[in-house]
């Protein structure tokens, strides 16, 4: 049985090796890059606008600013390594992108709504806006406390579903999920699915400046100076908006589907500004610089997945750290699940759910510790206690027995912290060290 094992790994180690880090695969990914990027950039223009259009809206009418979302602010600027970098397998160097330096306006509320909306309409725009709250100065119902986890909350909100990409089944159901942390944190959950249920309708059924996609996006029957598109609502229901602009569906209220208190009323013109009476308002040429920059980006994704990876470790896979690392995070995943099996074996037989108890007790180890945090800031913005909460409902709507998950909750306790600590700097490792020697040399 030993060396069943060891073999069986070994085939796993060799695999990863062959479709990841191995110089064919090098080759194979540049390759498929270029015959997908026609479609990578219709696509790109097609799932990142609606997000992030809707995160401006949101932000104005939570008082969060647009430089604290993600997606929004996630994004790379490509540097070309040095010798000795590339030395040591550094084929690409990817930094983030500072939005708080490149755009001053998203990191100050008065600055945002004098860049960004007209000025007839800035003072009665501030006025009826809800400021970041001061404890001891701010009158009760005049400002917003901003917990961490309301907004780290909304930023993982939009996250996942960028990642998703698709509103399809799998889409809808972590909805469900998003829906609850929404209502521990206090945001209203349908305000924020109906906000960008709009958006996307808009993108689709509209021809919108700014959102739409030629070829993609259709013209909308228009009345008395208004479009209409259809939306299907966060409890199920169709319906249809009418709109004039944009910033209707980002800031406006619209009755029966944005919440009473949750939504300006707009003037039909819109209340962006254009500058020069003809540029696209600023808000809008963000989203249209990083679209350009994930365009031009696209192919030094071959060389993203291969980073840390010196020539020699390219043809034999016994040489690379990273299949190391790789290998060895997998030996901590499968560790745990041979612990939930002997855990689960004695009341659960059915292959299926056993499966599932594995799967809840890794992201009940592992949504706290991600190196990659995107759209699980949330997770982390809570207590311990709140998180097992959270997670407990989450899999007990799944058909899962609440008191099988709190047995292997409790008998996690004594290893769970050690073990995230064990996964991150393990993932981390490599970088750290080929980076280090890179500046030694």
């Amino acid at each position: 049985m030993g060396g069943s094992g060891i073999r069986a790994s070994t085939s796993k180690k060799a695999l990863y090796h062959e479709k990841t880090l191995s110089d064919s695969a090098v080759y194979d990914t540049f390759v498929r890059l270029i015959d997908v990027q026609p479609k990578f950039n219709e696509d790109i223009n097609v799932q990142l606008p609606p997000i992030d259009f809707t995160e401006y809206g949101l932000g104005l009418l939570y008082a969060i600013l647009p430089v604290e979302f993600q997606p929004l602010t996630v994004d790379f600027k490509f540097q070309p390594p040095s010798v000795e970098e590339i030395l040591q397998g550094i084929w690409a160097k990817f930094e983030p992108v500072d939005f708080s330096a490149q755009y001053a306006w998203m990191s100050d509320f008065l600055k945002f709504v004098s860049e960004n909306v007209k000025e007839e309409y800035q003072s009665s725009l501030i006025r009826s806006s809800p400021q970041k709250a001061r404890y001891d100065r701010t009158p009760y119902g005049y400002g917003v406390y901003d917990p961490v986890a309301t907004r780290e909350f909304l930023r993982a909100t939009f996250m996942r579903l960028r990642l998703l990409r698709t509103a399809d089944v799998s889409w809808i159901s972590d909805l469900k999920d998003i829906e609850e942390r929404l209502k521990m944190s206090g945001v209203t959950d349908a305000h924020v699915y109906n906000r960008l249920m709009m958006v996307m309708s808009a993108q689709r059924y509209a021809f919108v400046l700014g959102l739409s996609v030629l070829g993609r996006s259709s013209l909308c029957k228009v009345e008395k100076g208004l479009g209409s598109i259809p939306i299907v609502r966060h409890d199920g229901r169709a319906g249809e908006v009418r709109f004039r602009t944009l910033d209707h569906l980002l800031f406006g209220f619209i009755l029966g589907v944005t919440p009473l208190g949750y939504g300006l009323l707009m003037p039909k013109e819109g209340i962006l500004k254009n500058p020069e009476g003809k540029k696209n308002p600023k808000l809008f040429e963000v989203v249209k610089n990083k679209l350009k920059g994930i365009r031009d980006r696209h192919l030094l994704t071959a060389f993203a997945y291969s980073n840390y990876n010196r020539p020699d470790e390219m043809v034999d896979y016994h040489k690379s750290d990273r299949t190391a690392a790789w290998h060895y995070i997998q030996a901590i995943r499968s560790r745990i699940e041979e612990w939930v099996d002997a855990q689960v074996r004695d009341v659960e037989s059915n292959p299926v759910r056993i499966r599932e108890y594995k799967s809840a007790a890794l992201q009940a180890i592992f949504w706290r510790a991600k190196r990659h945090r995107w759209g699980f800031q949330g997770f982390q913005a809570l207590t311990e206690d709140e998180w097992r909460g959270l997670w407990k409902d989450m899999w007990t709507r799944r058909g899962l027995d609440p008191a099988i998950l709190d047995r292997l909750y409790e008998g996690m306790k004594p290893f769970v912290e050690a073990v995230r600590k064990e996964r991150l700097e393990a993932g981390e490792e490599v970088k750290r060290t080929r980076t280090t020697m890179a500046l030694v040399r």
